[in-house]
């Protein structure tokens, strides 16, 4: 796979990328970004502001999809855009792994009077129909029972138990033949933007088939919001279930923060404990 050069640093690979789109003299702001280099850019010229980001060739495989597969990261944010959900594509390279986007807004925080058009949102995208089946070819991991198997195995793991418990709780409410549909599954604050009339959702990069529950509990746990707030969210899942999926998201997303060393992993063992004791 073509891969940018190493002797620039990001932000230089991006101005120089853009210039040959015929935008120079950009000014660029680094955006927070776990797994991939993600810019703000100001420019003298339209589009006056944008979003470009770049795949990370630095980490291991597969722990920055837009690196390991840049044309299926780029295919879902395109079909995303279709329905009406992200930001529109200015641009795109499927060898590097780079995707420049429109300007759609500022990070803000979700309120409780969001939730009406948050739920509009998902429900838009999880009764389109897209076979957003995964890039490799494996079958979908429905509830995430087969990543919940591994971590339950995972030698001088301290969430074994929590794991063991909640496949067990799985196997009794028969979680694996839920109904696949699309999700984002990754619906963290920075993933959200407001331009003034209505939410945009970006960072399609580990969107996939899986169940709708699991979109719920992403976007609870990683606001780190209780159970009055996710009632409110998703009144029409029964507490113990969503409980269910809110404790699985937060325990696989200790092990992704664990894997990538950053400090958010101590903070989801904590939130995985909360929503395990409400299962």
């Amino acid at each position: 796979m073509k891969v940018l050069s190493n002797v620039q640093t990001p932000q230089q690979q991006a101005q120089n990328w853009l210039a040959q789109q015929g935008l120079p003299n950009t000014q660029l702001t680094p955006l927070s970004g776990y797994t991939n280099f993600v810019f703000l850019v100001e420019a003298s010229k339209p589009p006056y502001r944008s979003v470009i980001r770049l795949a990370n060739h630095s980490l291991a495989a597969g722990l920055c999809p837009l690196a390991t597969h840049p044309a299926h990261s780029i295919k879902l944010h395109q079909q995303a855009e279709q329905l009406g959900l992200a930001p529109a594509l200015l641009g795109l390279d499927e060898q590097v792994g780079i995707m420049w986007l429109a300007d759609a807004g500022d990070r803000q925080a979700l309120q409780t009077a969001d939730f009406p058009a948050i739920r509009e949102l998902l429900e838009r995208l999880h009764d389109s129909g897209l076979d957003w089946s995964l890039p490799d070819g494996q079958a979908p991991d429905i509830a995430s029972l087969n990543l919940l198997t591994g971590l339950s195995h995972a030698p001088h793991s301290p969430l074994v138990h929590a794991a063991k418990r909640l496949l067990q709780l799985a196997t009794e409410r028969d979680y694996a033949h839920l109904p696949l549909v699309p999700v984002h599954s990754d619906l963290n604050p920075g993933n959200w933007l407001q331009d003034g009339q209505r939410w945009w959702l970006i960072d399609w990069d580990y969107a996939r088939l899986m169940v709708a529950e699991w979109d719920y509990a992403s976007l609870i746990v990683e606001h780190g919001w209780d159970k009055d707030k996710a009632q409110l969210l998703a009144p029409r899942i029964a507490l113990p279930d969503l409980a269910w999926f809110c404790a699985a998201f937060a325990l696989l997303s200790w092990d992704w923060h664990v894997q990538r060393e950053t400090d958010q992993a101590i903070k989801k063992q904590a939130i995985a404990a909360y929503w395990l004791a409400l299962s």
